[in-house]
């Protein structure tokens, strides 16, 4: 019998939820699309792959972290993206219930329209593009059907990445590279440190509640005084980093500019301490090399 399941365990959260389930000697097993081993594969889409792995593995907990979520790619392809980030919910949350598993939904700040930032767990949700829409009706589903669930929202996830496809993942490759990054000044966050997320998640899943928490580190800032911050920490050029306008990248997908969440309902529950942006980005610097 496996104790906790990580759907999406190839992700940057799921992979740290992995690695610090293991390191608490939990008994954690993961799953993800883009593993083919028969015990190891899952497409939320499919209903009766969902059951048919859930039944086996009997988790206690699911951690539910598999989605597709390029914002731009959800916002030219509403349709196809709907299908894994609402429906493939939709089957797991189904799934769960008829096991007894506790869920545990990623979702993130972009349900907000980025007006008035950061936002409370309690703040009206107002999307402006299809990925946080996606995830609203996820959350609103979840919120009910699910028997037992824990809604975490989080935003600007970054640390050591597999398939290095994290903002400072790239931004860092690209610097290393010399080659330059635009970067924008108008978009306000709260970066969130990967193992310390998959921590605090882990210890708010153990404990007998459920709703919505926000999980964020601590400290509220633009996006180009972040990629500052992390050129300054790796110890490369951040001359090379150019400040723009969101409106200037032509992105496909709105942007909510004044964003980010508070953190206090969770800070109440929690022991451990959620990490500023120097701490996280040190520790990444530390212990990886992305040569």
């Amino acid at each position: 019998m496996s104790s906790h399941l990580v759907i999406g365990s190839a992700g940057l959260i799921g992979e740290h939820l992995m690695k610090t389930g293991i390191s608490q000697g939990i008994d954690v097993v993961g799953v993800d699309f883009t593993n083919k081993k028969q015990n190891e594969f899952i497409d939320i889409r499919q209903n009766e792959n969902v059951v048919t792995l859930l039944y086996k593995l009997m988790p206690e907990v699911i951690y539910l972290t598999a989605a597709i979520p390029n914002v731009d790619y959800c916002e030219i392809n509403p349709e196809e993206t709907y299908h894994t980030n609402v429906e493939g919910v939709c089957n797991v949350v189904k799934a769960a219930n008829k096991i007894g598993a506790k869920l545990i939904f990623f979702s993130s700040d972009y349900i907000f329209d980025g007006k008035a930032g950061p936002y409370g767990e309690d703040d009206p949700p107002n999307p402006i593009n299809e990925y946080g829409r996606q995830k609203l009706i996820a959350e609103q589903y979840i919120a009910l059907h699910s028997n037992n669930y824990l809604i975490i929202r989080t935003t600007g996830v970054y640390g050591y990445e597999y398939h290095g496809k994290n903002f400072i993942y790239r931004l860092v490759k690209t610097l290393q590279n010399k080659q330059s990054m635009k970067v924008p000044i108008d978009q306000m966050g709260t970066p969130t440190y990967a193992p310390n997320l998959a921590k605090a998640v882990m210890e708010l899943a153990l404990k007998e509640i459920v709703g919505v928490y926000h999980i964020v580190g601590p400290d509220r800032i633009n996006r180009y005084d972040f990629a500052c911050e992390a050129a300054r920490i790796f110890k490369l050029d951040n001359k090379l980093i150019q400040s723009t306008e969101t409106s200037a990248l032509k992105q496909p997908a709105m942007r909510p500019l004044l964003a980010g969440m508070k953190t206090d309902k969770a800070k109440s529950l929690l022991s451990i301490l959620l990490m500023g942006c120097k701490e996280g980005l040190g520790l990444m610097a530390a212990n990886f090399s992305l040569k």
